[in-house]
C-alpha cells in the first residue's frame, strides 16, 4: 500500500465555522499536496468555509433543499469540481426501516428531531458504492453516526474512521452518547484529537482500547503566519493602542465567556487593555455578556467581532489570546495562536490545553475568575515565552506530521481489508 495512491472521503455535515470542519480541511489538503485524492461528502452544502476547501478536493453533495446557491456558486468559481447525487425519498424510507430493525435501542436513530440521520445515511451507503473510495473519515457526532450506520448498509465495503474531538461525556448529548456507545465500537478505527479525549472515549464508549489512536489536529502554520499579515479596520487593534485579549469561539456553553469577562473586570484593575470576542454570538449572548461588563465597570473596554474566517490577522495583533473553557478536544485555536507567535492563557480543561501548552502558558484552574484574572495579568505583563518558541511549538502539530500519522493509519486498515 505504501506506493499506491489513496482515496479518502470526508464526511461532514456542513461548513460551519468549528475546528472540525477546518481540522478535516487542513488534512485533506494535505493529502492532496501528497498527490492522494480526497473528496468533501457533504448532504448539506452550506456554512462559513467557503474559501477554505482546497484545490483538487471533490465535493459530493445530496440534491435536497437547504443548499446554498451563493455558496454553490463560489465555490464552482474558484474551480472546485462538484458533483450532486439525488436522495430518493423511498429509498430513504427503506434505510430507516433497515436501521431502526438492527439498532431499536439507539434513541439518535428514532428522535424526532434527528430524521436527517436516515436520508444521510442513504446518502453516503450510494456514494461508498459508486464511488468506492478507500477509507471514509467522519467527524462530529452526527457524520459519525452517519458514517457507521452507512458502512453497515454497505455490508462494511470501505474502513470507516470515526474522529472524536472533545470529552464525549461531558459534551455528547444522551441521545448522542447512547448512540455512540453502540456504534462508535463498530468502526473500524476512533482517532481523538488529544490523550485526554482518547482516554474519554475509552472510559465512556467502551471501545476496544488497540481501536483508538491519538492524533493531533493538523495545524498549517505557515499558511496561517501568510494570512496574518492581512490588514485589520477594527481600531482596537491599531499600533499605540491598549493591548487587546483575544477571545475565538462560537456560542456554546463550554466556552465559559462569563468567567473570560469577569476575569477580565478583575484583570483591567491592574492593567490598560481591552477584550475582543470574536465569533458568530448571538444578540441576547452579547447583552448578557454586555450587562456582565457593565456591572463590572468595563463595557467600554469590551468589543465583539462577527465570525471572520482569518482570524489569524487579529491573533497576530493581540497582546494574547485567552480561552476559558470548561472542556475542549483539542483547541485548535490555541495552536493557532501560538503560530502567529501570540502568547496564550488558557483554562487547564479537560482536555487539550495542557498538552499543547505545558511549558509555553499559564493554566488557571476551570472557572475561576481570579485566578484567570492573575494570568492575564501576567502574562500581558512580560511572563510569556519568546515570539520564536511559541512559533516553534505550533510546528510540532503541523500538517505533515498529521497526514504522516493518518496515512500510516489508512495502509493498515486498507491491507487488513484487502487480506
Amino acid at each position: 500500500m505504501s506506493s499506491d495512491k489513496l482515496h479518502v472521503g470526508f464526511l461532514l455535515t456542513s461548513l460551519n465555522g468549528g475546528g472540525a470542519e477546518r481540522a478535516m480541511l487542513n488534512l485533506a489538503a494535505a493529502l492532496i499536496e501528497r498527490g492522494h485524492r480526497a473528496d468533501l461528502v457533504i448532504p448539506r452544502l452550506a456554512g462559513d468555509y467557503r474559501a477554505a476547501i482546497p484545490g483538487g478536493m471533490r465535493v459530493w453533495r445530496a440534491r435536497i433543499p437547504g443548499t446554498d446557491g451563493r455558496f454553490l456558486r463560489a465555490i464552482r468559481r474558484a474551480g472546485v469540481d462538484v458533483e450532486a447525487m439525488t436522495v430518493n425519498p423511498v429509498e430513504a424510507a427503506r434505510t430507516w426501516l433497515v436501521l431502526a430493525r438492527k439498532y431499536p435501542g439507539i434513541p439518535v436513530l428514532r428522535g424526532s428531531g434527528l430524521r436527517s440521520i436516515y436520508p444521510c445515511a442513504h446518502f453516503l451507503s450510494r456514494y461508498i458504492r459508486e464511488v468506492r473510495p478507500h477509507v471514509l473519515v467522519s467527524a462530529l457526532p452526527g457524520p459519525n453516526t452517519v458514517a457507521v450506520c452507512a458502512a453497515e448498509l454497505t455490508d462494511r465495503a470501505v474502513p470507516v474512521v470515526v474522529t472524536v474531538r472533545t470529552n464525549v461525556a461531558a459534551e455528547y448529548a444522551p441521545e448522542w452518547l447512547a448512540a455512540a456507545r453502540t456504534l462508535y465500537p463498530l468502526a473500524d478505527a476512533v482517532v481523538a484529537v488529544s490523550g485526554g479525549a482518547a482516554e474519554s472515549v475509552r472510559r465512556s464508549l467502551a471501545v476496544d482500547a488497540g481501536r483508538v489512536r491519538t492524533i493531533y489536529n493538523p495545524i498549517p502554520a505557515d499558511s496561517i503566519r501568510r494570512l496574518a499579515q492581512a490588514e485589520v479596520a477594527h481600531p482596537w487593534f491599531a499600533t499605540g493602542e491598549p493591548p487587546v485579549i483575544l477571545s475565538v469561539g462560537r456560542e456554546t456553553p463550554p466556552k465559559d465567556y462569563p468567567t473570560l469577562v469577569e476575569a477580565f473586570g478583575l484583570a483591567r484593575r491592574e492593567v490598560d487593555a481591552r477584550l475582543v470576542i470574536l465569533g458568530r454570538l448571538s444578540a441576547p449572548c452579547r447583552a448578557r455578556l454586555e450587562s456582565l461588563a457593565r456591572g463590572l465597570g468595563v463595557e467600554e473596554d469590551l468589543g465583539f467581532v462577527d465570525f471572520d474566517e482569518n482570524p489569524y490577522r487579529y491573533m497576530r495583533r493581540a497582546g494574547l489570546l485567552a480561552l476559558s473553557s470548561r472542556w475542549e478536544g483539542l483547541p485548535g485555536v490555541i495552536i493557532e495562536a501560538l503560530a502567529c507567535g501570540t502568547p496564550v492563557v488558557s483554562t487547564d480543561t479537560p482536555y487539550g490545553p495542557r498538552e499543547i501548552l505545558g511549558g509555553w502558558g499559564d493554566l488557571p484552574p476551570v472557572g475561576d475568575a481570579p485566578a484567570l484574572a492573575r494570568a492575564l495579568v501576567a502574562t500581558l505583563r512580560g511572563e510569556r515565552p519568546t515570539e520564536e518558541a511559541l512559533q516553534e511549538r505550533a510546528a510540532d502539530f503541523s500538517p505533515e506530521k498529521a497526514a504522516d500519522t493518518y496515512l500510516a493509519l489508512f495502509e493498515k486498515l486498507v491491507s487488513a481489508r484487502a487480506r
